[in-house]
């Protein structure tokens, strides 16, 4: 997969950053009639997060502009929030205004942890992550677990009813903006059991998996 599609994909949410509340939320630009079945399984990811232990730190990856960031303050005392595009990060900050939240920009691909945390969540990132990415970016992600920690996945699955739409040549989309601008990225349709396996064998146990026919919620105990 080329670093060209890479870069589009950290320049189109880059770009989103002004319109990705309105375009998920369906109001003002994008106001319209929403998905009741739609609506209950997001508020079912929202409600498993709010059932979550209190932890001392939690590490997001792709922490956007802050619509999962502000459910993860509920049972954080601190988080790290890392994201590769500047302009969802200081959306981010600008409407959470917390002390508790840290930001810092990061290529998710590149990076590394440097510590470890009590819980690491990532919510609509792993779709963005392909298939031959995808071992060494888990294995990033659970070095930043500590012992008896947690990790929590939320996303889309394969088979699900692909809200985000269909993928051209096996793990793309072509994204198009309010503005008209159109870029393209990366979107894999992974599947939870998959996810779950190669968890699995990087010493995570104690799952949960949730999946309905448009997102699905991931969690595991680092063993």
């Amino acid at each position: 997969m080329s670093d060209d599609l890479f870069a589009q994909q950290l320049a189109y949410y880059n770009a989103r950053a002004r319109e990705y509340d309105e375009s998920v939320n369906q109001t003002g630009r994008f106001a319209g009639p929403s998905d009741p079945a739609v609506a209950a399984e997001w508020a079912q990811i929202q409600q498993r997060i709010a059932q979550l232990p209190q932890v001392d730190r939690t590490l997001e990856l792709a922490c956007g502009t802050g619509m999962w960031t502000q459910e993860l303050l509920a049972v954080s005392k601190h988080i790290t929030a890392l994201d590769g595009a500047p302009e969802m990060l200081a959306t981010n900050q600008a409407k959470l205004n917390s002390p508790l939240v840290r930001y810092q920009q990061a290529d998710l691909f590149a990076w590394q942890p440097e510590s470890q945390y009590d819980l690491v969540f990532f919510a609509f990132w792993i779709s963005h992550v392909p298939a031959e990415r995808m071992p060494a970016f888990l294995q990033q992600a659970a070095a930043a677990v500590k012992p008896a920690g947690r990790i929590f996945i939320a996303d889309e699955p394969a088979g699900g009813k692909q809200l985000s739409g269909p993928v051209e040549n096996g793990e793309e989309q072509t994204r198009t903006l309010h503005s008209g601008e159109s870029y393209r990225i990366v979107k894999v349709y992974h599947p939870p059991s998959e996810i779950q396996q190669q968890l699995a064998a990087l010493g995570f146990g104690d799952f949960e998996l949730w999946t309905g026919d448009y997102f699905f919620y991931l969690s595991a105990t680092k063993m």
